[in-house]
């Protein structure tokens, strides 16, 4: 005869609750991902919003001096990559610029006639 101490599940059903615990852990973990995503989403907003407005950083190179010493004197030389301003274009300008480029480029119509 089979006892109940003998068998390693309990008698009774446990499916149904294993299955709500699953479900409830998977709609936290859905709301963990909705939270991590309209944060992301807003720190890339402010990212745009600052490129917009100070579209220019310092030059990597450089850092934003513009020039560089010699290595023989005290003469200067100017930076290569920023051609001596110290400044570049963020990456953030660089992606508004190509939206609004393409953006631009598909409402202008080169057709002036076809609506008569």
């Amino acid at each position: 005869m089979l006892t109940a101490a003998a068998t390693p599940y309990p008698l009774t059903a446990t499916h149904s609750s294993e299955l709500a615990a699953t479900l409830t852990t998977t709609a936290h973990t859905a709301g963990q991902v909705a939270t991590v995503a309209l944060i992301v989403t807003v720190c890339i907003a402010f990212y745009l919003l600052t490129c917009a407005v100070w579209p220019f950083g310092k030059c990597r190179r450089c850092k934003g001096a513009g020039k560089f010493k010699s290595p023989f004197g005290s003469s200067y030389r100017h930076c290569g990559k920023c051609e001596g301003s110290g400044l570049r274009v963020r990456f953030g300008r660089k992606v508004i610029s190509y939206y609004r480029r393409t953006h631009t480029a598909g409402t202008n119509s080169t057709s002036k006639g076809a609506r008569k």
